[in-house]
């Protein structure tokens, strides 16, 4: 591009050369009409001077013009030059090219700003106008041309006028460049900023930002606002089992419902993971937020169908209302997210709305994983042992290891702590500890009465995130001495929800050694018989819940029809039956008549400690009476 002195040396020679001019008619007018011929001789002389003078002036314009045009011919921006008293308007090539178009069809200012995008229209003037009346030392501006092809693309058009003495501009040159890749880039990473990448929502940047708008405008209007606080249920099973593309997929997919059916004022954000938060402005009474989240819950549990797998799922929600529960939105957003916390506890798929007494509960449990975390260390836990019976002879089969945990002299009940456990990872450290704990006790009993049956240990499904468990297990069972029949492992169908998952490796290796395997609480998941038939299990464990009512006047019927099904079952795919949670006769009969194998429960005995459980059981081995 050009100087603006450069621009006002040509000028001024195009000024010179047309003195000249106008010098050579006159002389010529007068040699015409007769001067005499020394004047005459005098003027060739001085006339062949001036024309020399305007040959080499011609030249030199022409080469500083050719540079000029060659310029906007070959550089990567586009030229244009400017009249801004006339609006005559001059492009070059590589500006009609950037554009799209081969011919030049833009004589001046109207006809390109037809090409502008009405809504830079004013910002483009506004530049234009600014850099003319001297206020800004160039002229610079962002906006977007319509190309050829109908679309816009984004420029950035810098310029410089020239000016004369009195410090108007007569003329205006300047360039064009092609910025719409670092256009959208930008736009890229402004949206990344405020946005989830994988589902496209607003982030908790934008849901702060939009929170406290709401939380504002709610104050001026004197209305109320609700935060809902979704989790998704069990979704950590899904990224284990079938890996965090079927994860992504799902979270992709319920960002979409949720959205597509959202109700009037509400706008859904992706909190992180698999949380989400929904903004309910203008909400009457709490009810409104209570409908709508439930509508929500129920949106959530219908089945996500896709190519790869079908997906099940289900959400807890909380809900904080302002400005009932809280005034500003951090508070807020801690109330729903506590609230939440209720619904999961309440086993999920529910929907919860917070109250004061929550907040107690939130610091109750964060105490007790406080003090859980110091309690193997303070030798704080131990285990205690049910036994179990042969149902038609009473003799011993068997016992389970339960874990208790007494803290300052005060008994923490395992559905208290064992959740805790789960959500914070201790269960592993917990988990060892209990192996080595069962294993330890096992052999103890056995140098002192001899071979007694099997004891079972729960293995959280936690346990199984780490690779090579069973293998861990039996190695300290080698090294202890011990036989693998001595040890049996308990688990529940939540391990097992996918048969492709490493569970089941680790599950057929423990039974190839020589550990029974047993399921249990059946009855209370997702069990049916063409999914037991595929488990490596030798023994299947109904839970309490349907022995409670076997003898119930209401219930008896249809408990037993179940249980008799159940046991059934069990036996035609050559697996042991356990009742838990026996605590009458009548129960017992019942299960007797129904022929199940073993029963556990407080009619036998309570989980006891070791001393007493080895001086009711294993010192004379008695039998049921």
């Amino acid at each position: 591009m050009f100087t603006s002195e450069q621009n006002s040396s040509c000028h001024q020679r195009l000024g010179l050369i047309a003195s000249l001019i106008a010098l050579l008619a006159v002389s010529a007018w007068r040699f015409i009409v007769g001067a005499d011929w020394l004047v005459n001789m005098l003027l060739a002389f001085t006339l062949s001077g001036v024309g020399l003078l305007l040959w080499f002036e011609w030249r030199k314009l022409r080469r500083v013009r050719q540079a000029y045009d060659m310029a906007m011919l070959a550089a990567h921006d586009g030229f244009w030059e400017w009249n801004p008293i006339t609006k005559e308007l001059r492009t070059g090539s590589r500006l009609l090219e950037i554009l799209g178009y081969q011919h030049d069809f833009l004589p001046d200012t109207h006809a390109w700003l037809k090409l502008v995008h009405p809504d830079d229209v004013a910002p483009y003037n506004k530049a234009v106008a600014e850099h003319l009346k001297g206020k800004t030392t160039y002229f610079y501006c962002e906006y977007r041309v319509r190309a050829s092809n109908g679309s816009y693309i984004w420029v950035a058009s810098r310029g410089i006028a020239v000016r004369d003495r009195r410090g108007r501009a007569y003329q205006m040159v300047g360039s064009v460049i092609d910025i719409t890749q670092q256009r959208n880039h930008q736009e890229t990473m402004e949206f990344l900023a405020q946005h989830d990448e994988l589902t496209g929502l607003p982030n908790r940047l934008m849901l702060a930002e939009k929170l406290s708008q709401a939380i504002e405008e709610a104050k001026k209007n004197g209305l109320r606002l609700a935060v809902c606080f979704i989790d998704l249920d069990r979704f950590k099973n899904i990224n284990d089992t079938l890996g965090h593309r079927a994860g992504d997929q799902l979270l992709q997919n319920v960002a979409q419902r949720v959205v597509a059916n959202l109700p009037a004022n509400c706008q859904l954000f992706r909190q992180g993971g698999d949380e989400f938060i929904v903004l309910m402005n203008s909400i009457p009474v709490l009810s409104t937020a209570l409908t709508a989240a439930g509508q929500l819950r129920e949106l959530i549990a219908t089945p996500f169908s896709s190519l790869s797998a079908d997906f099940f799922t289900s959400a807890s929600i909380g809900i904080s209302l302002f400005p009932d529960d809280a005034v500003d939105g951090e508070t807020l957003l801690k109330n729903a997210d506590t609230a939440m916390y209720e619904a999961k506890a309440a086993g999920g798929n529910a929907v919860r709305t917070h109250t004061p007494q929550m907040n107690q509960r939130l610091l109750s449990r964060v105490t007790l994983e406080t003090q859980l975390r110091s309690a193997l260390q303070n030798n704080e836990m131990s285990l205690h042992f049910q036994a179990q019976v042969d149902a038609a002879s009473g003799c011993l089969t068997g016992a389970e290891a339960l874990l208790r945990w007494h803290h300052h002299g005060q008994a923490i009940p395992p559905d208290q702590f064992i959740p805790v456990a789960e959500d914070t990872g201790l269960i592993i450290s917990i988990g060892d500890w209990v192996v080595d704990r069962a294993i330890a006790q096992i052999l103890e009993w056995r140098h002192l009465y001899g071979d007694i049956p099997p004891i079972a240990i729960n293995l959280s499904p936690r346990q199984f995130w780490r690779p090579a468990l069973s293998h861990q297990v039996l190695r300290k069972l080698r090294a202890a001495g011990l036989p693998t029949s001595a040890l049996e492992v308990e688990v529940t169908e939540s391990v097992l929800l996918h048969a492709e998952a490493g569970s089941l490796d680790e599950l057929e290796n423990f039974r190839e050694s020589g550990v029974r395997i047993a399921l249990d609480d059946f009855g209370t998941g997702y069990s049916s018989l063409s999914y037991l038939r595929r488990l490596p299990i030798n023994i299947l464990k109904i839970d309490r819940s349907f022995i409670i009512d076997l003898t119930s006047p209401k219930e008896s019927a249809t408990s037993q029809a179940l249980v008799s099904a159940i046991i059934a079952m069990a036996h035609s795919l050559s697996l042991k039956v356990i009742a838990e949670g026996v605590e009458t006769p009548e129960q017992l009969g019942c299960l007797q008549e129904l022929k199940c194998d073993v029963i556990q429960g407080y009619l036998i005995s309570r989980p006891l400690p070791p001393a007493e459980f080895s001086a009711k059981f294993l010192v004379d081995r008695k039998t049921l009476g």
